[in-house]
């Protein structure tokens, strides 16, 4: 099975399972109108839709054009970063409206209890789904030797939808225990501020550096897994052997595609240019059974 094969599978299961957790979470927040449940419902249906957007961008990047005679995979770092940017606009959107429910409660004694009862069995279920479907994108992905920047922005994203759900789980089960006469009664009303302001400042961090990974691929610059760098230096060297030295060696990844420049120098001042080719495919070749798109450059000093 391809790369591409193995990142759209993915996809698809992961869509499927999304779907039945957004429906479920739409659910429970229009009972009980929590907002920490419409940040965690909201996060999978972003997942959801962006999860198909992902399967298009997959077929689509890998196919060429005259005018782009390697491909469309710049479209798949623009979708991480456009996921992230997401993901960083529904928590501060969320932060912003929890935070006005409780400056009505704390300023005006405004706010109405709120009902907990169906959160506990329901976030528990999405917890174990969310940490599912996130260790299985990142299997995935682990399958390809970590070449799906869109799988990597997934296994984050539906992660933090676990922290969320784990969150709100045990702040709801917390706040069932307080009585209304107890000094704590203030969470009753506002309990869903405090988790929500939590779990964003503990969740957002992710996002960021999601986006970060994505901007230095979308502005073509080196390659930031230190891994696949030192996987890709080893295979390098391996077939230049002795006769000629590896100087540098600057992987450039846009999405799930690698461009390799080598700076290699030799002792002979003539270049055997037909030895280089051949060292150039054996090269390929080992490092197609593992990377699918890889483009390769030899730049003698």
């Amino acid at each position: 099975m391809t790369q591409k094969k193995i990142e759209q599978r993915g996809f698809v299961i992961g869509i499927a399972m999304n779907l039945l957790m957004g429906s479920l979470g739409l659910f429970v927040y229009h009972i009980t109108q929590i907002q920490a449940l419409f940040v965690d419902a909201y996060f999978t249906i972003i997942t959801l839709v962006s999860g198909i957007s992902a399967i298009i961008i997959s077929k689509w990047s890998a196919k060429t054009s005259e005018r782009f005679p390697k491909g469309y995979f710049m479209l798949e770092p623009l979708y991480a970063a456009i996921k992230s940017c997401t993901t960083l606009f529904l928590l501060t959107l969320s932060a912003i409206q929890v935070s006005q429910k409780a400056y009505q409660y704390f300023a005006y004694q405004k706010g109405e209890v709120l009902n907990l009862a169906p959160i506990i069995p329901y976030e528990m279920a999405m917890v174990v789904l969310c940490l599912s479907i996130s260790l299985f994108y990142s299997r995935q992905n682990k399958r390809i030797g970590g070449a799906s920047t869109m799988l990597l922005a997934e296994s984050k994203s539906t992660k933090i939808d676990a922290i969320m759900c784990g969150g709100i789980g045990f702040a709801a089960f917390f706040v069932l225990l307080i009585k209304e006469n107890s000094s704590l009664s203030f969470l009753l009303y506002t309990g869903d501020f405090f988790v929500t302001i939590l779990l964003v400042l503990f969740s957002i961090a992710t996002p960021f550096k999601v986006l970060k990974n994505a901007f230095i691929e979308i502005c073509g610059g080196r390659l930031v897994n230190e891994e696949i760098q030192k996987e890709f230096e080893t295979c390098v060297c391996n077939h230049l052997g002795h006769k000629y030295q590896l100087d540098d060696c600057k992987i450039y990844k846009t999405g799930m595609s690698f461009r390799l420049d080598i700076e290699i120098s030799g002792a002979e001042e003539v270049i055997n240019v037909t030895q280089l080719k051949e060292k150039k495919q054996q090269i390929l070749t080992e490092l197609n059974q593992y990377y699918e798109f890889v483009h390769l450059n030899f730049i003698y000093a």
